[in-house]
Protein backbone atom coordinates (compact mmCIF):
# COMPACT_ATOMS: atom_id res chain seq x y z
CA UNK A 1 0.00 0.00 0.00
CA UNK A 2 2.88 2.63 1.00
CA UNK A 3 4.28 2.16 -2.45
CA UNK A 4 1.28 2.30 -4.70
CA UNK A 5 0.56 5.65 -2.62
CA UNK A 6 3.94 6.78 -2.93
CA UNK A 7 3.64 6.27 -6.82
CA UNK A 8 0.00 8.17 -6.69
CA UNK A 9 1.84 11.18 -4.88
CA UNK A 10 5.13 10.88 -7.56
CA UNK A 11 1.94 11.12 -10.26
CA UNK A 12 0.37 14.10 -8.50
CA UNK A 13 3.64 15.80 -7.82
CA UNK A 14 4.26 15.55 -11.96
CA UNK A 15 1.53 17.06 -12.54
CA UNK A 16 1.53 20.13 -10.50
CA UNK A 17 5.27 20.39 -10.49
CA UNK A 18 5.33 23.25 -12.95
CA UNK A 19 2.24 24.85 -12.41
CA UNK A 20 2.75 28.46 -10.01
CA UNK A 21 -1.14 30.01 -9.38
CA UNK A 22 -2.29 33.16 -8.98
CA UNK A 23 -3.85 33.37 -5.47
CA UNK A 24 -2.51 34.24 -2.41
CA UNK A 25 -3.97 34.33 1.17
CA UNK A 26 -6.41 37.00 0.93
CA UNK A 27 -7.86 35.24 -2.63
CA UNK A 28 -8.83 31.54 -0.88
CA UNK A 29 -12.01 31.21 -1.21
CA UNK A 30 -13.62 28.97 1.52
CA UNK A 31 -14.34 26.07 -1.42
CA UNK A 32 -10.54 26.34 -1.82
CA UNK A 33 -9.95 25.39 1.64
CA UNK A 34 -12.06 22.76 2.51
CA UNK A 35 -10.71 21.24 -1.02
CA UNK A 36 -7.33 21.91 1.01
CA UNK A 37 -8.28 20.21 4.00
CA UNK A 38 -9.77 17.03 1.93
CA UNK A 39 -6.35 17.02 0.54
CA UNK A 40 -5.07 16.62 4.19
CA UNK A 41 -7.11 14.00 5.13
CA UNK A 42 -5.99 12.01 1.58
CA UNK A 43 -2.36 11.91 3.85
CA UNK A 44 -4.53 9.31 6.14
CA UNK A 45 -3.56 6.90 3.53
CA UNK A 46 -0.41 5.12 4.67
CA UNK A 47 2.30 6.65 2.29
CA UNK A 48 0.81 9.73 1.13
CA UNK A 49 2.67 12.73 2.72
CA UNK A 50 0.60 15.41 4.42
CA UNK A 51 2.49 18.46 3.76
CA UNK A 52 2.45 16.79 0.34
CA UNK A 53 -1.18 16.44 -0.29
CA UNK A 54 -1.68 19.70 0.85
CA UNK A 55 0.31 21.39 -1.32
CA UNK A 56 -0.40 19.26 -4.00
CA UNK A 57 -4.19 20.71 -3.20
CA UNK A 58 -3.42 24.04 -2.54
CA UNK A 59 -1.22 24.53 -6.17
CA UNK A 60 -4.09 22.46 -8.01
CA UNK A 61 -6.84 25.10 -6.82
CA UNK A 62 -4.68 27.83 -7.93
CA UNK A 63 -2.74 28.80 -4.77
CA UNK A 64 0.41 30.21 -5.76
CA UNK A 65 3.74 27.80 -4.47
CA UNK A 66 4.45 30.48 -1.59
CA UNK A 67 0.96 30.56 -0.39
CA UNK A 68 0.98 27.23 -0.50
CA UNK A 69 3.48 26.16 1.72
CA UNK A 70 2.14 28.82 4.24
CA UNK A 71 -1.01 27.22 4.14
CA UNK A 72 -0.06 23.89 4.24
CA UNK A 73 2.32 24.39 7.87
CA UNK A 74 -0.98 26.46 9.18
CA UNK A 75 -2.89 23.17 8.45
CA UNK A 76 -0.49 21.46 10.31
CA UNK A 77 -0.53 23.33 13.65
CA UNK A 78 -3.88 21.56 15.15
CA UNK A 79 -2.32 18.37 13.54
CA UNK A 80 0.81 18.26 15.50
CA UNK A 81 -1.07 20.07 18.54
CA UNK A 82 -3.64 16.78 18.07
CA UNK A 83 -0.39 14.76 17.99
CA UNK A 84 0.90 16.51 21.25
CA UNK A 85 -1.69 15.86 23.38
CA UNK A 86 -2.44 12.08 22.83
CA UNK A 87 1.38 11.55 23.19
CA UNK A 88 1.19 12.84 26.54
CA UNK A 89 -1.56 11.22 27.58
CA UNK A 90 -0.03 7.67 26.36
CA UNK A 91 2.82 8.91 28.47
CA UNK A 92 1.28 9.79 31.34
CA UNK A 93 -0.75 5.84 31.41
CA UNK A 94 3.07 4.76 30.88
CA UNK A 95 4.33 2.81 34.11
CA UNK A 96 7.66 3.25 33.25
CA UNK A 97 7.58 6.79 32.56
CA UNK A 98 10.62 8.03 35.00
CA UNK A 99 13.12 5.84 33.00
CA UNK A 100 11.68 6.85 29.55
CA UNK A 101 11.81 10.95 30.07
CA UNK A 102 15.67 11.20 29.05
CA UNK A 103 15.09 8.64 25.65
CA UNK A 104 12.02 10.82 25.26
CA UNK A 105 13.14 13.87 25.56
CA UNK A 106 16.40 12.79 22.93
CA UNK A 107 13.73 12.00 20.70
CA UNK A 108 11.66 15.06 20.90
CA UNK A 109 14.83 17.54 20.73
CA UNK A 110 16.55 15.16 17.93
CA UNK A 111 12.93 15.52 15.62
CA UNK A 112 12.79 18.87 16.45
CA UNK A 113 16.32 19.55 14.88
CA UNK A 114 15.44 17.21 11.82
CA UNK A 115 12.11 19.16 11.54
CA UNK A 116 14.16 22.07 11.32
CA UNK A 117 16.41 21.80 8.70
CA UNK A 118 14.11 19.25 6.84
CA UNK A 119 11.66 22.40 7.02
CA UNK A 120 14.33 24.80 5.75
CA UNK A 121 15.50 22.55 2.91
CA UNK A 122 11.94 21.89 1.33
CA UNK A 123 11.19 25.60 1.54
CA UNK A 124 14.50 26.46 -0.17
CA UNK A 125 13.45 23.29 -2.91
CA UNK A 126 9.37 24.94 -2.98
CA UNK A 127 10.95 28.31 -4.01
CA UNK A 128 13.25 27.34 -6.36
CA UNK A 129 10.29 25.45 -7.66
CA UNK A 130 12.28 21.67 -7.92
CA UNK A 131 9.18 19.88 -7.02
CA UNK A 132 11.07 17.26 -9.62
CA UNK A 133 12.95 15.74 -7.27
CA UNK A 134 10.36 14.88 -5.07
CA UNK A 135 8.55 13.21 -8.31
CA UNK A 136 11.73 11.24 -8.92
CA UNK A 137 12.17 10.19 -5.00
CA UNK A 138 8.42 8.86 -4.85
CA UNK A 139 8.99 6.87 -8.14
CA UNK A 140 11.91 5.44 -6.59
CA UNK A 141 11.04 4.63 -3.38
CA UNK A 142 7.38 3.53 -4.31
CA UNK A 143 8.39 1.51 -7.29
CA UNK A 144 10.74 -0.53 -4.88
CA UNK A 145 8.54 -1.25 -2.28
CA UNK A 146 5.92 -2.48 -5.01
CA UNK A 147 8.89 -4.43 -6.63
CA UNK A 148 9.60 -6.20 -3.34
CA UNK A 149 5.86 -6.83 -2.48
CA UNK A 150 5.62 -9.13 -5.92
CA UNK A 151 8.72 -10.52 -5.60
Amino acid sequence: MIGLMLLVTGVALWFIRNVDGAKEEQDIPTKDAILVGIGQAVALFPGISRSGSTIISAVAVGMNRETALRFSFILYIPVSIGGIVLGIMVFLKEPNKIELIFPYSVAFFATLCMTFFSLKWFIHIMKKGKLIYFVYYCFIIGSILVLRHLI
